[in-house]
């Protein structure tokens, strides 16, 4: 069977930090400029998927293969990038490991799908550069070196130039014991979540799209980027071939203990309030859910959900029907008013949707039955004591009806829970 190749940094660097990266030579251009020489990948020695299994983004629901670049690794990019392995994927763009020629260092290529026929992340990345900030949060945010369009067989795709980051929080936490997180590292990541999300909000924009597997860990040893390189040569990935690309296997780089960083901004959106469809249905805020106006209260829901998740090793709530949107709204709100208790008054007047799912007084008569109440400090099974009492307390305060009574980011940030000390 294939898999992803879990890649280390390894202990003594391939080469020294700084200088050229081994089994390269050096070229001269006409205008006098060094450019590294490229280097050759092997056409065999890998094992080949069969091609009736479906690999990688391939998975994905409405995959279309005429939608994503057909990249190779060791084609030439620009005349400058040089591809050196896969990195990720997903519903709207690839991402690979490059080498920098000219420049002589690493990058990742975010290669976009070409159905992006107005790419709200390039826009988002466009307002961010024009904000002068001095926000602590943008250490903790993914940003953009360059982008340039690539012209593919099938339409144009844009392309993310940035810097290589190490795993997602998502794979470390699949590592741990029951699939959780110490209290500690928990709160360490919140920490520079919110730092993030300060950042952002300042700067008028909403994430909404806040999960474990969008937040990576930054790397800060370089060496591991040449140990994916010299992978990649000398143990080439699992791929597989049709008549007209190869779809390859990615590998993930364990590796990386610098500041967390929130990252796919595809899904953000540029100012105050906003109405429709957003977040990933298991994160997703009731006011989303109910067609009422929305803002960045939104990215704190999914912070609530995100501290539990972390901390308790499972979700709050669930995807409940994949195949009918409103039967899935219909038992998600069910299940928030079991844990929560019914919405009050004024959150009841903000949509005429909610009469379909409470009467006047909050009472539940929607669709679907009205599951057991739960309560939160009965599901509490990784702290105890002050600690439990306080993480409580952080939860209650982001996991509210009413988002204006959720906290700020910043006022979340300098909660107790997070700053070590009772309240």
């Amino acid at each position: 069977m294939f898999a992803r190749r879990l890649v280390r940094s390894p202990q003594l660097p391939l080469h020294t930090p700084g200088l050229i990266p081994r089994c390269a030579k050096v070229t001269r251009s006409i205008s006098g400029s060094s450019f590294l020489q490229p280097r050759e990948f092997p056409s065999s020695g890998f094992e080949v998927i069969d091609p009736s299994q479906r690999v990688e983004e391939e998975k994905l629901p409405f995959y279309r293969s005429d939608d994503y670049y057909p990249m190779r690794i060791g084609e030439i990019i620009q005349d400058r990038y040089q591809v050196v392995a896969k990195l990720g994927y997903g519903t709207g763009s690839t991402v690979w490991l490059s080498r920098d020629l000219k420049g002589r260092k690493y990058w990742a290529l975010k290669v976009h799908t070409r159905t992006s026929q107005r790419n709200c992340e390039l826009n988002v990345y466009r307002h961010l550069g024009g904000i002068d900030s001095e926000h602590p949060g943008q250490e903790n945010v993914r940003r953009l070196h360059d982008s340039f369009t690539l012209k593919g067989p099938d339409g144009e795709h844009d392309v993310f130039v940035m810097t290589p980051l190490g795993m997602s929080l998502r794979t470390l936490q699949d590592m741990q014991e029951n699939n959780a997180f110490q209290q500690d590292l928990v709160t360490t990541a919140l920490d520079q979540v919110l730092l993030g999300l300060g950042y952002l909000h300042e700067s008028d924009v909403i994430h909404t799209d806040l999960h474990s597997d969008n937040l990576l860990i930054a790397i800060t040893d370089d060496s591991i980027l040449s140990t994916v390189e010299e992978s990649e040569v000398h143990k080439p990935s699992a791929r597989k071939k049709t008549d007209d690309r190869i779809i390859y296997v990615s590998q993930y780089m364990l590796g990386g203990v610098g500041p967390l960083t929130v990252c796919d901004l595809g899904q953000a959106r540029i100012g105050g309030e906003h109405r429709g469809n957003a977040m990933p249905m298991q994160y997703r805020a009731p006011e989303v859910m109910l067609n009422m106006p929305w803002g960045n209260a939104v990215d704190l829901w999914a912070v609530g959900l995100l501290a539990w998740d972390l901390l308790q090793g499972e979700s709050l709530f669930g995807v409940y029907s994949r195949e009918s949107t409103e039967k899935n709204d219909a038992h998600h709100l069910a299940a928030m008013t079991a844990l929560l208790g019914p919405p009050p008054p004024e959150f009841l007047r903000k949509s005429e949707e909610t009469s379909r799912y409470w009467d006047n007084n909050g009472q539940w008569r929607g669709p679907v039955p009205l599951p057991p109440e739960r309560k939160l400090e009965t599901l509490v099974s990784r702290v105890e004591g002050e600690d439990k009492d306080m993480f409580l307390n952080f939860i209650r305060r982001l996991l509210v009806w009413y988002p204006e009574d959720r906290p700020t980011s910043m006022e979340a940030f300098f909660h107790p829970w997070l700053r070590g000390k009772s309240s």
